[in-house]
């Protein structure tokens, strides 16, 4: 392959499953041959970003979806100089969903996609991640923030952004949705989260806090604000949780 990655820049290849390139950076016949070295269609992943290493090569693999259907962006990156690779490296591999490097980069103003002027933030933490952790060990603890990336995925539209913002804690931007639609969809994901949970075994719950743009114009306020309701929604479980009784628990939203 390094006959054909002799400048030290990205190699940036867009094709489909059966092998078709739609796009590159190189010539055509170069890319076909990269992606034969580098074995790519045997990694290609799922759902989400898939990365590996060939030689002295990172290569990323990313599902995308574009006007002719589902396409892969592959990149293919010296180590010496991994700029590039973060540059596209949006995607948190683990959940699917978008990392804090795209957040950053989104509010920055750095995206050709940009926030809309009229929007409701939603911040996720899970609750018992560190319980799951100590009980049934680091990799339920990890299929249980699998569990929430999935169902916060299938419970917005294609339109709105899903962030795993570090570790367990979770941004959604609801691009033109009031609170009452933000909490609808709260309800959803802890829905979502409860059934996959029972089907796999691994009990998982979150707080969620809200924040709309109409009350703050500023996003660092917003995540103030929304992560403020949600710390609310924690210290209200945790008095709950002290005092047993006989009533259906309730969905709490604090927006």
């Amino acid at each position: 392959m390094g006959e054909f990655v002799k400048a030290d820049k990205t190699i940036c290849i867009t094709t489909n499953s059966q092998g078709k390139i739609h796009y590159s950076n190189i010539d055509k016949d170069a890319a076909g041959k990269c992606l034969e070295d580098i074995r790519i269609f045997d990694h290609l992943p799922v759902d989400g970003a898939f990365n590996y290493k060939v030689g002295d090569y990172n290569i990323t693999a990313d599902k995308v979806v574009l006007g002719e259907g589902i396409c892969y962006l592959i990149l293919i990156q010296p180590q010496g100089n991994l700029y590039n690779l973060y540059k596209y490296a949006y995607r948190d591999s683990f959940t699917g969903l978008y990392n804090r490097n795209y957040w950053e980069h989104l509010v920055s103003g750095m995206l050709h996609r940009s926030i809309p002027k009229k929007f409701t933030l939603i911040v996720i933490d899970i609750d018992n991640l560190k319980s799951i952790n100590d009980s049934r060990g680091h990799l339920a603890g990890d299929r249980a923030i699998w569990i929430v990336g999935k169902s916060i995925r299938e419970s917005i539209r294609r339109e709105d952004i899903a962030i795993r913002y570090g570790g367990d804690e979770f941004f959604i931007l609801l691009a033109n949705a009031r609170k009452d639609v933000a909490e609808k969809v709260i309800k959803k994901i802890k829905e979502n989260i409860r059934k996959r949970g029972e089907k796999e075994n691994i009990h998982t719950e979150i707080s969620a806090g809200i924040a709309c743009s109409d009350c703050a114009h500023e996003i660092g306020k917003m995540i103030a604000i929304a992560d403020s309701r949600m710390y609310k929604e924690k210290a209200w479980k945790k008095v709950r949780a002290k005092h047993v009784t006989v009533c259906q628990p309730r969905l709490m939203v604090f927006g």
